[in-house]
């Protein structure tokens, strides 16, 4: 089961300026001449109004990849021109899995490392943590060519041993209520997520759970509702970096929101 995290603060300061104008002066005979006329002093114009600061959003995704459901999200990230990240499973990361795996990489999605299996980390031992957690990195470097940036506990549960033998920043998110028990469907999922977005929000949906698995289709709702309110999806990478924010800065904590710094 998923639980909340954190968050920081936001605030945005915009600057606007004005123009100034120069008159040039008249030139003419020697003859005598009416009194001049005082010039005429140009007005400055209205300054433009402040541009609204972007909203940003990472959407994240738990538990694949799977050759048969991860493909249905990935569907609906291409249809609506968005990149996510996907946290992996690191027992589902193999060969029959790699073309899925391909696909995020080259449409642009990061992957993050969830653990090697499904079962909580957070009563084990470092030495058990530390296998999970570099087996699982390690077959994501393999079958990816890429190595996670991020770490998301199984289950939310996360332990002292944990947070000081991984070495990645924790992250949670705005939960979907998404997974096997919850009973929700996908209005219900995308309801979920609308009621804690704010800015810089990272969502924590699972492109994998078993069928009946409805989240494909409450991204149908959730994306375009999103991106009416302005919102732009980002990957967690780039969400930290637009916000100007060491992931790394936050210790014994993990991430639902970024906000620009005060």
């Amino acid at each position: 089961m998923r639980k909340y995290a954190q968050s920081l603060i936001v605030a945005s300061l915009v600057l606007a300026g004005c123009q100034s104008a120069s008159v040039p002066k008249a030139t003419g005979a020697a003859a005598p001449a009416e009194a001049p006329k005082p010039a005429a002093v140009a007005s400055a114009p209205a300054p433009a109004p402040a541009p609204k600061a972007d909203k940003l959003c990472a959407l994240t995704f738990d538990d694949g990849p799977s050759a048969t459901q991860t493909p249905l999200v990935l569907d609906r990230l291409e249809k609506y021109h968005v990149a996510a990240t996907f946290f992996l499973v690191g027992q589902n990361v193999n060969s029959s899995t790699k073309p899925v795996i391909d696909r995020m990489v080259k449409y642009g999605c990061e992957i993050g490392n969830h653990s090697w299996g499904y079962s909580g980390l957070n009563g084990a031992s470092a030495e058990m943590v530390k296998d999970s957690f570099e087996k699982t990195s390690a077959a994501i470097k393999e079958y990816s060519g890429t190595e996670p940036k991020f770490f998301r506990a199984p289950n939310l549960a996360a332990s002292t041993t944990m947070y000081d033998t991984i070495g990645l920043p924790f992250v949670s998110g705005v939960l979907g209520m998404d997974w096997a028990g919850c009973n929700t469907d996908a209005a219900a999922r995308a309801q979920n997520v609308l009621n804690g977005m704010s800015d810089g929000a990272i969502i924590l949906l699972h492109d994998v759970q078993p069928d009946p698995h409805p989240t494909p289709e409450a991204l149908d709702i959730l994306i375009p509702e999103l991106q009416k309110q302005g919102y732009e999806f980002v990957t967690l990478s780039e969400l930290f970096k637009r916000r100007g924010t060491d992931p790394n800065s936050q210790k014994y904590q993990m991430w639902t929101y970024v906000k620009l710094p005060l």
